[in-house]
């Protein structure tokens, strides 16, 4: 849901269609009498002999007490499902980087408050220190790998060539970072590549080597290891896939060698034994279970949901523990409620799944006698009674509203009498529900969630306020006239160079087609703007898909250069250049 609202990713379930009810089987074990079985296996005949699909495991007093696969771990030779399928988890695998740091904690070789300078020498050196724990809850300002990689024109895929090593290198040449460490929270892969080159550093060891023996030996964890070589020949791999029509797949295969932040490969199996190391002393962590599941706190003393690579939360009444991860297909999940001893496990080889939505569905019937009757329902016009407003009212919060705290804008439109927020994609819309005259719910969303218009607002920078979840996002209306004619944007031509991402933007006209090229990367056509994801705030702002272009000008309206960023990276500054080096 956050993600209509501020950009956070989601993975939008892909609903399937059943032509038959036979439910395609891939491999039961242990079954507890009290589970209802059948409801469970319901939630997911969508997928079957023909379809990608998830590995479940549920766990129960350390036990797994049911487990089935449903779909395939390999459309080409109709490989099943199961228990033992090989998964790579994406950035689940952050908090078994996280369980390492706390190794060495114990072993009194690290700690999480001192910076990151007295670890890692060749750190880069800020205004403001970055301390371990800084890393370890995204309050650094470390600016995304992934975000900065596509910004250097990285396959959009993913299906690229990369390490650890490169990530940190990558992370050295920035030279700004997004906020003061402390003082935000915002998402950040480059971190964790950071710690894992602390943890290699303190310990002297491969991180390959030390999460397996000090994590993965020590709870016989047999099928789960580190990928730092994708080459390597695994037993029952699973492969990804992405969704290209219906009925039809492609893969998405993994071809980097990159940790730390990703970069393990489990099982439905081990990660049972995983989930036992959080109910006693396994690893020779005292209170390990407590320790994974510290908050963040901001500088301001205000704690953040995101504990040591976990996510804290509630659902219907219950402590939920849970931190998912998606990379190439892979969507997956581990929901843990440490109250009732439960974890469901969901390990998804499909893009667009919804890893932990579903498995919600999962402990609605695991968990229903434990679970609050009462659940949180979402807006809708059923449940709020809307305050009627005139049309023009409405229409005055018509607009394009951009946050550049985030660097991406939201559309309101007016249609039927009533408001609607979308992306910039009427396809998907969600309607505003009025609570007064500059007050709005949101249909779909939490009682919560609110859009506090300041229609009176004279300087333009906090025209719209969005508020959910703990998160408050603060946009302002622009011109959102595109240019009509290419010659408007002749003055956008040349050459740019990034000193950070060590990459050259080019923007050219050919033909009465403007391009954008990233290196010597296929151009991006970006006017006229046809269906490829570019949409132009304005005149001088653009997106292109994966990021937000901010023109910039000098006193004269001279062009000297731009900003590129997203919801994870402020903005990376290119310089306009008269001619390439």
């Amino acid at each position: 849901m956050l993600y209509l609202l501020f950009g956070l990713k989601k993975n939008n379930k892909l609903f399937f269609i059943a032509f038959t009810f036979i439910l395609f089987l891939g491999c039961t074990s242990k079954t507890d009498k009290t589970t209802n079985h059948i409801d469970i296996d319901e939630l997911f005949t969508g997928y079957n002999d023909k379809t990608p699909g998830y590995a479940l495991g549920i766990i129960k007093n350390g036990e797994l007490i049911y487990t089935k696969g449903f779909g395939l771990a390999n459309l080409d030779y109709n490989i099943r499902l199961t228990d033992s399928s090989a998964f790579y988890i994406g950035s689940m695998a952050k908090q078994f980087t996280a369980a390492a740091l706390l190794v060495l904690e114990a072993e009194e070789k690290l700690d999480f408050k001192r910076n990151v300078n007295d670890y890692l020498p060749d750190f880069p050196t800020y205004k403001y220190p970055i301390t371990i724990e800084h890393l370890v809850h995204h309050t650094s300002g470390i600016r995304e790998t992934n975000s900065l990689q596509l910004f250097q024109g990285i396959d959009r895929k993913f299906e690229a060539t990369f390490t650890t090593d490169d990530l940190y290198e990558l992370v050295k040449n920035q030279k700004d970072l997004n906020f003061q460490p402390g003082t935000e929270y915002r998402y950040s892969s480059g971190g964790y590549a950071v710690l894992a080159k602390v943890i290699e550093k303190v310990s002297g060891m491969s991180f390959r080597d030390f999460l397996q023996e000090k994590i993965f030996n020590r709870l016989d964890m047999d099928n789960t290891f580190v990928s730092d070589n994708h080459n390597d020949v695994v037993p029952n791999r699973v492969i990804s896939y992405w969704p290209v029509d219906k009925d039809k797949w492609e893969r998405r295969n993994l071809v980097f060698d990159a940790y730390g932040d990703g970069g393990i490969i489990t099982t439905v199996k081990d990660l049972t034994k995983w989930d036992k190391a959080f109910y006693a002393d396994l690893l020779g962590v005292k209170d390990f279970e407590q320790k994974m599941y510290q908050k963040g706190v901001l500088n301001n003393n205000r704690e953040i949901e995101y504990a040591r690579a976990l996510q804290i939360r509630k659902y219907r009444g219950q402590t939920m523990i849970t931190h998912n991860g998606g990379m190439l297909g892979f969507r997956v999940d581990m929901v843990r409620f440490p109250e009732q001893n439960t974890t469901i496990i969901l390990l998804g080889n499909s893009a667009f799944m919804d890893p932990t939505g579903d498995a919600l569905k999962v402990a609605d019937i695991v968990l229903k006698d434990a679970l609050d009757t009462e659940q949180v329902v979402p807006v809708s016009s059923n449940t709020i009674k809307p305050v009627d407003l005139p049309a023009d009212a409405l229409r005055e919060k018509e607009g394009f509203y951009w946050t550049d705290q985030m660097n991406y804008f939201r559309r309101i439109t007016f249609n039927n009498d009533s408001l609607f927020l979308d992306s910039g994609n009427l396809e998907y819309k969600n309607y505003l529900v009025p609570m007064n005259a500059n007050e709005f719910s949101l249909e779909g969303f939490s009682p919560e969630t609110r859009l506090i218009f300041n229609v009176n607002s004279k300087n333009g920078n906090n025209n719209l306020t969005i508020k959910s979840e703990g998160l408050e996002r603060s946009f302002r209306l622009f011109d959102p006239e595109n240019p009509k004619e290419i010659e408007e944007l002749s003055i956008y031509e040349g050459t740019y160079r990034s000193e950070e991402l060590k990459s050259l933007y080019t923007i050219f006209e050919k033909e009465d087609i403007l391009f954008l090229q990233i290196n010597e990367n296929h151009p991006i056509q970006i006017f006229p703007t046809i269906q490829n994801g570019v949409v132009w705030n304005g005149k001088e702002m653009l997106w292109i898909g994966f990021g937000e272009i901010k023109l910039q000008f000098d006193n004269q309206r001279n062009v000297t250069g731009l900003i590129i960023g997203d919801q994870r990276v402020s903005g990376v500054s290119f310089k306009k250049i008269d001619n390439a080096e």
